[in-house]
């Protein structure tokens, strides 16, 4: 058994019809997609049908939810709408066999640090509340690291909403962990001291963390931009977080994952690059 590698939209590189997509993406050994719902939990029916038949020949779909979902913001308008979308979300998820729903815990609240812990709480009551009132079925809440420093979404606050609500589990986007602890990944012990801190506040979760994994470009405010797979920073550093230093961990963990590369323009090859290390490394991690 391996990880589920997969990408984060259509990539650009994808010129075909949509019913043939997935059978792009399997001639790559990748079988993981993660639909962008960027304006709303929408879904046209023919896209439901093609998710259906992707997941029946062994495709794992995640949804990413829209950007404006914000639990954690003092204006109770903005929440109301967020309880909102998040709940057609658990529908939609729902209706595709979907089981997992990733979204940004946001903004809008007190940047201080009594406002942030205060934020936090609001979106587990609110995430506790949507369970309660909906039929979650096998369908679970991903909240994602924050790329910049302001946002809510650090690697704490993730492990905080994920001890708080039985249905949250953690997104961990190792680039916007980086980007927003302003360069933080730069050795593979890095990296590894974050997963071990992960798994030892969320043993029972730990094995169903979805990552995100790319390099990124970065300022004093955290994340400035995706990098293209490859790509070097804009200084002519390497991109991080390495990617090697990821795969290498999966391996040493014991972890199958979903993984989705969100490398700019090109997702495929980033998700592709993992898989193949993965494959590679086996050998030598002595897995079957």
């Amino acid at each position: 058994m391996i990880p589920k590698f997969g990408v984060a939209g259509v990539p650009i590189n994808y010129k075909g019809k949509p019913k043939d997509f997935y059978d792009w993406l399997r001639d790559m050994n990748l079988n993981a997609y993660e639909v962008q719902c960027t304006f709303g939990f929408k879904m046209s029916d023919k896209n439901k049908e093609l998710i259906l038949k992707a997941q029946n020949d062994g495709f794992y779909i995640s949804i990413h939810g829209p950007y404006y979902i914000n639990l954690g913001s003092v204006n109770p308008t903005v929440v109301a709408r967020s309880i909102d979308i998040l709940k057609q979300g658990v529908e939609l998820a729902r209706s595709i066999n979907c089981t997992r729903i990733i979204f940004h815990p946001g903004g809008g609240h007190e940047n201080t640090e009594q406002g942030r812990k205060d934020a936090i709480s609001r979106i587990i009551n609110h995430l506790n509340t949507i369970a309660n009132e909906v039929d979650m079925g096998d369908v679970k809440f991903y909240p994602e690291i924050g790329g910049k420093t302001a946002n809510l979404g650090s690697l704490d606050e993730i492990i905080a909403i994920c001890k708080g609500c039985e249905f949250a589990y953690p997104c961990i986007d190792i680039a916007h962990l980086h980007a927003r602890e302003i360069g933080s990944i730069t050795s593979k012990d890095v990296l590894m001291a974050k997963l071990e801190h992960l798994k030892q506040e969320l043993p029972n979760k730990f094995n169903e963390v979805h990552f995100h994994a790319y390099t990124i470009n970065y300022g004093d405010k955290g994340e400035i931009k995706h990098l293209v797979h490859g790509e070097n920073m804009p200084n002519g550093n390497e991109g991080l977080p390495n990617l090697d230093w990821f795969v290498e961990l999966l391996h040493e963990f014991n972890l199958t994952p979903w993984v989705i590369s969100e490398a700019h323009d090109s997702q495929e090859l980033g998700a592709k690059y993992m898989r193949d290390k993965y494959v590679e490394l086996k050998e030598i991690y002595g897995k079957d």
